[in-house]
């Protein structure tokens, strides 16, 4: 055996997990992440041909969504941790009632939210982006309405998508992220190119496509392609341990998207004052940024499926273990990944159909967050998974709205507008927040008071 894999057998093997078989589930969850990152590079170059009040409209709405869309899919993480925990115990019946109960509670809150959302939207838009171009205006309400019909398919798939993972069967989440995620690409083909629907192609892209992947998903786990013959009728069969620990788990990382998705919404007010070609070239960054996180979300999966068994068992030095010699694998993991993206960043902005003007400003962007990741990007969100699955979760939530708040709000606000420069400043500030984020929470994992925090819950 090599030194590297001498190294890894020492970091990763133990009594409840080999090194082989992290290995190979980590490359799935790779592939896994790849393809969502992949998907959505595309799509957001489909949308970007239509123009650029199209682009800024999407990245207008894209927050408003995402603080509904973030709520269940907040619960169903904390279903996740829920499942994992059961499966470190080795409980069968208490996996099979949390795969029911964050199904059933996932899609209730998906459709009361969505409902409200659909209503509001003209209203929502117009109130916090009244100094927009009329166009763009129009194209908002629109977008947002049809995400708000897909944010019900969506809620069922993606709780059983999590439970698949969090279950550490990478190979079935592998395969819903296929289905789900060509067909939106096919779809969007059709509705944005074949049919040039423009943005409400877009939309409509999303419904099919989410309402394809819900059914897919509800058959892959109804119809014994898993372990635990889960049966529609428990979808909405609720316990009152199991739901208490699934709120217990998900409420406060809800809250938590809730109040980071009303910090991006200041964000985006305040990036609304500049130009079209700015707000337009900020979304497009950032979609290619998600190509940077790719290894990044597949470490932060894994750490949550292996710290929630390990301390679903009872093992929490082994789950303290894993979760140190994770973030250093995830830190060379991540230099090597912007080692080998950053020098294909000019082809992958030539592909959005970028106009000259903004090319500069995106590879610049990117160049930010290219030194940032490595350093900080990692430790946030892994040190957060491990503190969430002993139950932590109110003090991840207040680490990440603090730096929110320090970071791409005030920070973001000084830099963007008050010293004019541009969204550059927006990407430094969001730097300094991986920064801020990852010191506060690895002072609280050099004590004990957060694994005590899930047994002072259940007491």
């Amino acid at each position: 055996m090599n030194r590297f894999g001498q190294t890894m057998e020492k970091w990763f093997s133990s009594d409840m997990f080999s090194w082989t078989e992290l290995r190979k589930m980590f490359l799935t969850l790779l592939m896994d992440q790849s393809f969502i990152y992949i998907i959505s590079v595309l799509s957001t170059m489909l949308v970007s041909r239509v123009g650029e009040a199209a682009m800024a409209a999407v990245s207008l709405v894209g927050t408003v969504n995402g603080m509904v869309s973030l709520v269940f899919t907040a619960l169903a993480t904390g279903g996740g941790i829920v499942v994992s925990r059961a499966k470190g115990q080795g409980n069968v019946a208490e996996i099979q009632r949390a795969i029911g109960e964050v199904t059933g509670v996932c899609f209730l809150v998906a459709l009361i939210l969505s409902t409200g959302m659909y209503a509001a939207a003209d209203t929502i838009v117009r109130l916090l982006y009244p100094d927009v171009e009329p166009q763009v205006t129009e194209y908002a309400v629109s977008y947002m309405r049809m995400m708000c019909i897909s944010f019900i398919p969506f809620s069922v798939y993606n709780a059983i998508f999590n439970v698949f993972r969090s279950l550490g069967d990478a190979r079935s989440s592998l395969f819903l992220t296929i289905v789900i995620n060509v067909a939106h690409l096919l779809f969007s083909l059709l509705f944005i190119n074949g049919l040039s629907m423009g943005v409400n192609g877009s939309g409509l892209s999303y419904i099919v496509a989410r309402s394809v992947g819900m059914a897919v998903a509800l058959f892959w786990m109804l119809k014994a392609h898993n372990l635990y013959s889960v049966r529609a009728a428990w979808f909405f069969r609720f316990s009152r341990k199991v739901t208490r620990e699934l709120f217990s788990l998900g409420m406060p990382l809800a809250v938590e998207s809730i109040l980071l998705q009303g910090g991006m919404l200041l964000v985006n007010i305040y990036l609304a004052r500049l130009s079209t070609m700015e707000m337009a070239a900020h979304a497009r960054a950032n979609s290619i940024l998600n190509l940077y996180n790719t290894t990044a979300g597949a470490l932060t999966v894994i750490t949550g499926t292996i710290c929630g068994q390990c301390f679903g068992a009872g093992k929490t030095e082994l789950m303290r273990s894993y979760g140190r010699n994770l973030i250093r694998a995830g830190r060379v993991a991540m230099g090597l990944t912007s080692l080998v993206l950053y020098p294909l960043t000019p082809l992958l902005i030539l592909l959005f159909n970028v106009p000259p003007e903004s090319r500069g400003i995106m590879y610049l962007c990117l160049a930010i967050a290219a030194v940032g990741m490595p350093l900080f990007a990692c430790d946030s969100n892994m040190t957060a998974m491990i503190l969430r699955v002993a139950g932590d979760s109110v003090y991840t939530g207040f680490c990440a709205v603090l730096a929110l708040a320090l970071g791409r709000c005030v920070l973001g606000y000084t830099l963007t507008i008050v010293l004019k420069m541009g969204i550059c400043g927006v990407w430094i500030a969001l730097v300094f927040e991986w920064f801020f984020r990852t010191v506060l929470q690895r002072l609280r994992m050099r004590g004990t008071r957060w694994l005590k925090e899930e047994k002072a819950q259940q007491a």
